[in-house]
C-alpha cells in the first residue's frame, strides 16, 4: 500500500519543483528608447508597464525617453536599446541606407495629425502662406516633424526656414521670444495655452497631404535583438498591442493615467485623445513606405532610392 502512496509524493514533488523553477525563471529584459515619451501614442508603453503586464507575460520592459526621433535611432544603433519606439520613418530609412543593424517591426502612427503648429497670439502670421520667409521650429533632426515641414514645402512650394529648437518646453520659450517665428508641439503640450489665448494654433500636420495615410514613424530593433530574442521581441508587442486595446475601451481610466504623467486635468487630456484614433496606433500594416522613401529623397535624408533587396531586408514584420 505505501508504494502508490510513495510514487505520488514523489510525482507531487516532481511538479512542485517543475512549479518552483518557471515561477524562479528571470524575466526577460527588453530595453525600449521611447520618442517623446508624455504623448499618448508614445506612452503606451510606460502605461502597459505600470499596469504590471510586462510583468505578468514574464517582461522586464526598461524604458527610456528621447527628444526625438534621431536619438531614438542612435540609441539602437549604439547598442543602448533592444526596441526604438516611434522614430520618424526618414530617419529610420536615412539610418538604414548607411548600413545600420536597425529593422522595421511595424508601424507605429499613421498621418500626422497630431502634430500642430503655433503663433503667439499676437502673431502677424495668420495662415499657412504667411510663413514664406519666416523660421519654423521641429525637434531634431530625421523626424517625423521635419518630415512634415518638407512636405509642406514642397506641396505649397514656400519658402521658409526649418529649425531644430529640440524639446517642447525649449521651443515654447523660443517662440514666445521671437527666435523662431512659428513653434511645433503635441498634445496634450500647448493645448492649456490654446485655451488661455497666450498661442494660437496654425496648422496641423493632416494639411500636408503628402503625410496623412503613411506610417510617418515606425518601430524598430536591433537586427541582433530580433535573431537572437525573436520570440522576446514578438511578446512585448502582442502584450503592448492588448494594452494599447485596453486603453481605447476603458478611456476614463487611461485618460486619469494620461493626465496624472503629465500634470494636466482629466478633461485636457481628454481632449488630447481627440487627436489619436486607435486605428493609427495599428502596429500593421506600414503604410506608404514607397512615399515615406519620395519624402526621404526630397528631403535629403538619402539621396538615391532604396534598391528591391532593401525594401525586403529592412522589414522585420513582428505580427
Amino acid at each position: 500500500m505505501r508504494k502508490p502512496i510513495i510514487a505520488s509524493l514523489v510525482a507531487f514533488s516532481a511538479l512542485t519543483a517543475a512549479s518552483t523553477a518557471v515561477q524562479a525563471q528571470s524575466p526577460e529584459t527588453v530595453r525600449v528608447s521611447v520618442s517623446f515619451v508624455g504623448l499618448w501614442d508614445t506612452s503606451q508603453p510606460t502605461f502597459c508597464k505600470e499596469r504590471g503586464e510586462f510583468a505578468k507575460a514574464g517582461l522586464d520592459v526598461q524604458i527610456t525617453p528621447t527628444r526625438g526621433g534621431s536619438e531614438t535611432v542612435q540609441a539602437i544603433i549604439a547598442g543602448g536599446a533592444d526596441i526604438g519606439y516611434s522614430p520618424g520613418t526618414s530617419a529610420v530609412i536615412a539610418a538604414y541606407a548607411k548600413g545600420a543593424p536597425i529593422k522595421i517591426v511595424g508601424s507605429e502612427f499613421v498621418g500626422q495629425n497630431d502634430t500642430f503648429f503655433y503663433v503667439p497670439t499676437n502673431s502677424p502670421i495668420k495662415t499657412i502662406d504667411d510663413i514664406a520667409g519666416k523660421k519654423v521650429a521641429y525637434p531634431r533632426p530625421g523626424g517625423a516633424t521635419e518630415a512634415v515641414l518638407f512636405g509642406l514645402k514642397a506641396e505649397r512650394k514656400l519658402d521658409f526656414t526649418a529649425v531644430s529648437t529640440g524639446g517642447i518646453d525649449a521651443t515654447r520659450t523660443m517662440t514666445m521670444t521671437g527666435q523662431v517665428d512659428v513653434g511645433y508641439s503635441f498634445p496634450p503640450s500647448g493645448l492649456d495655452a490654446v485655451t488661455s489665448g497666450e498661442i494660437r494654433v496654425l496648422f496641423a500636420g493632416d494639411v500636408v497631404a503628402s503625410q496623412k495615410n503613411i506610417s510617418a514613424r515606425v518601430n524598430i530593433a536591433h537586427a541582433d535583438f530580433l535573431k537572437k530574442k525573436p520570440g522576446t521581441a514578438r511578446k512585448f508587442f502582442k502584450v503592448l498591442d492588448e494594452c494599447v486595446d485596453w486603453a481605447y475601451k476603458n478611456i476614463d481610466e487611461s485618460a486619469k493615467m494620461y493626465a496624472d504623467l503629465n500634470k494636466i486635468s482629466v478633461p485636457v487630456a481628454k481632449e488630447a485623445l481627440k487627436f489619436y484614433g486607435r486605428d493609427q496606433l495599428r502596429f500593421t500594416p506600414v503604410k506608404g513606405f514607397e512615399a515615406s522613401i519620395k519624402g526621404a529623397i526630397e528631403g535629403k535624408f538619402i539621396d538615391k532610392d532604396l534598391t528591391a533587396q532593401q525594401k525586403t531586408d529592412i522589414f522585420d514584420l513582428l505580427n
